[in-house]
């Protein structure tokens, strides 16, 4: 999975745009760290497995 695909998976499932997004490596494997912003101003953070596209 691209990042730019976890970016448009999560901002679909939660309804919230990503405004940071970055790669990480997490024990041999890529980790992208996606920060969402909702309407109503809420801030959090989702990880997605990049080879699996799963939510952590």
């Amino acid at each position: 999975m691209s990042m730019d695909q976890a970016d448009n998976m999560a901002e679909q499932r939660f309804h919230a745009r990503v405004v940071k997004a970055e790669a990480e490596q997490e024990n041999g494997r890529t980790v992208y760290v996606l920060r969402l912003l909702n309407e109503a101003g809420r801030v959090w953070t989702v990880r997605v497995d990049a080879a699996s596209g799963a939510l952590l």
